[in-house]
């Protein structure tokens, strides 16, 4: 049986990645890893961020993955710090240069994100490198992950949060805004409907381009059509991913609750 592709985060946002890389690479099998129990990391000490993440990394690799798609900002933001024995891809690189693209003729970038992917100021360092020019104004959200995490059907509460966590972005007139956590795509519709003239950037579309890049370089890919799967592992409620799973319109095979550490 051909290797699946890895992708980690610390709930159902990462089911944006596991999307584009359905879309993008349709012959391939996926193993997801949702750390919703102690999701969001955002609120986590970067201790305990890499603890988990690495203890995510150490599993995915049992069930023989040839490469790891880091969907969490947060995660990515201590990615030199990740042990790993296949490739890792994180999602900051790629969000700071699909943005500096988009917005060539700008020089501000905005930047909603978890409070420690902003406090880290990761997005502003990588972004520096790529595009010197551009600056990044950046708001933080402790509340919006969870939210579209398990109470998406709360619409007056996720239009509030959505609005504090960019209209004071938006007041400084910027244009192009980055989706700097991985729960944020999910509720694109809604940020349009919102603010339908920001240019919204996620970050998972080009950070599986360039996976799919990776994979075809090295011979790595699966090109073979026919039997493949989407397996989902969670460490907690399984009924949580439902509404995602349905609205990113996923096939999925397994859908499972494991426990990372014993004392789960």
């Amino acid at each position: 049986m051909q290797k699946a592709i890895g992708v980690m985060d610390s709930g159902v946002g990462g089911l944006t990645a596991v999307k584009q890389i359905q879309q993008m690479l349709p012959n391939e099998n996926i193993i997801y890893f949702g750390d919703s129990l102690r999701m969001p990391y955002g609120n986590r000490t970067y201790q305990e961020v890499v603890e988990y993440a690495n203890a995510i990394i150490e599993f995915l690799e049992k069930k023989e993955v040839k490469a790891i798609v880091i969907a969490c900002n947060t995660v990515s933001s201590q990615i030199t710090k990740l042990q790993a024995k296949v490739p890792l891809f994180g999602i900051v690189e790629y969000g700071c240069q699909e943005a500096a693209e988009v917005a060539k003729g700008e020089k501000t970038i905005g930047l909603i994100a978890t409070v420690a992917t902003v406090k880290s100021g990761i997005y502003e360092k990588t972004m520096k490198k790529i595009a010197p020019d551009k600056k990044i104004i950046a708001n933080d959200s402790s509340r919006l992950p969870k939210v579209i995490n398990s109470q998406m059907e709360n619409a007056i509460l996720l239009y509030m949060l959505i609005k504090e966590s960019i209209d004071p972005i938006y007041k400084e007139d910027v244009q192009t805004l980055i989706l700097g956590c991985s729960h944020f795509p999910i509720i694109e519709k809604e940020i349009k409907t919102l603010y339908p003239s920001l240019r919204l950037i996620d970050p998972a579309v080009r950070q599986i381009k360039e996976l799919k890049k990776y994979l075809e370089q090295n011979h790595m890919q699966n090109d073979k059509q026919g039997a493949k799967y989407t397996h989902l592992y969670t460490t907690a409620d399984m009924f949580e991913y439902v509404a995602s799973i349905k609205r990113l319109e996923l096939k999925l095979n397994k859908l499972e609750e494991v426990k990372l550490f014993l004392n789960d």
